[in-house]
């Protein structure tokens, strides 16, 4: 299994030191699922905070109980109003900071504005202004998951651990995708190549690269670029092909479900529960939700108690 939590962590997973606070910095109660089942896992109680808006749309944050001393870990779950969700995080982090918390790490499953990581003509590296804002506010460490380019860690002079959820679709891969010995990992673009190419080595299969040009391309909005229509030059080389789509992570907003609700060739599109999409399940049956709470919960207990993140990139290629 690619990420089966060994004995000897399910029994230390609720035992952590004292000092260690949890809080959700989003005011969407929607948001705040993935934040429940973090404390579930770890066995503690979200720290009691009111986060909301004002009627002229200004954020308003006031923490509860104390934090003198105290670990922190500010779970923010990105929604559909990404500008909200950054300032909620970032005047949490500030009150955190004023309080005198000891440390105070976020943890951040989508990093909002990672696309925006390159140089383009007249623009700026809003990915860079994003770690200083938040490094600014008083943030001492940053727990994200895949990051759009890995190189946005430099962007920030505090530790970052870039964890990963390709052993996750790994594993739902070999239990749910039925014979999957005979299928192919699919790269629907060459730049995607190397990651495809690090799934395949793993799961032991071939690997195929989607090379097409630019017009009639669809845009997935899973990085952020207008690519070939891979389902449908899959589809028109053999047309009874079943599809499975895996996504990494999401990316708001999931405008993707819509597009392939109605295609038969794929046959399920599996993503992780970064941000939330129940109503885009509703819309769409063919989306898989893979669970990627226990990952970010085991990380929170390491740093709170000074162990090792090495066990959490065991399984982990260069490429991913």
């Amino acid at each position: 299994m690619f990420c089966v939590t060994p004995p000897e962590l399910e029994t230390k997973m609720n035992i952590t030191k004292g000092g260690l606070v949890l809080f959700s910095a989003n005011s969407n109660s929607s948001c705040m699922e993935l934040s429940k089942k973090i404390a579930e896992r770890l066995g503690v109680e979200m720290g009691k905070v009111q986060v909301y808006q004002e009627p002229n749309r200004e954020t308003r944050v006031q923490i509860q109980e104390s934090v003198r001393g105290k670990d922190v870990f500010i779970i923010q779950t990105v929604s559909k109003d990404v500008n909200t969700t950054i300032m909620e995080l970032l005047i949490m982090v500030y009150a955190c900071k004023t309080s005198c918390a000891k440390s105070i790490i976020g943890v951040i499953p989508y990093f909002p504005y990672s696309k925006q990581c390159k140089m383009r003509k007249r623009g700026s590296i809003v990915s860079k202004l994003l770690a200083s804002m938040m490094c600014k506010a008083g943030l001492t460490h940053l727990i994200t998951m895949d990051l759009h380019q890995k190189e946005i860690q430099g962007f920030f002079n505090i530790p970052v651990d870039n964890l990963r959820a390709s052993p996750f679709l790994l594993q739902y891969i070999q239990e749910e995708i039925p014979d999957y010995r005979n299928a192919v990992i699919v790269a629907k673009s060459p730049a995607s190549a190397k990651r495809a190419q690090s799934f395949a080595e793993r799961l032991r299969l071939g690997i195929a690269v989607i090379h097409g040009e630019a017009q009639d391309a669809e845009s997935d909005l899973v990085d952020g670029r207008h690519s070939p229509p891979m389902v449908r030059n899959a589809a028109a080389i053999h047309p009874s092909l079943e599809i499975p789509l895996l996504i990494p992570k999401e990316k708001p907003p999931i405008t993707v479900v819509g597009d392939v609700g109605g295609r038969i060739a794929i046959i399920v599109v599996v993503v992780t529960n970064t941000i939330p999409h129940e109503i885009q399940k509703l819309q769409c049956p063919k989306i898989k939700t893979v669970d990627i709470s226990m990952i970010l919960s085991e990380a929170i207990r390491r740093i709170h108690n000074g162990e090792s993140m090495s066990y959490l990139f065991r399984n982990i290629g260069l490429d991913d």
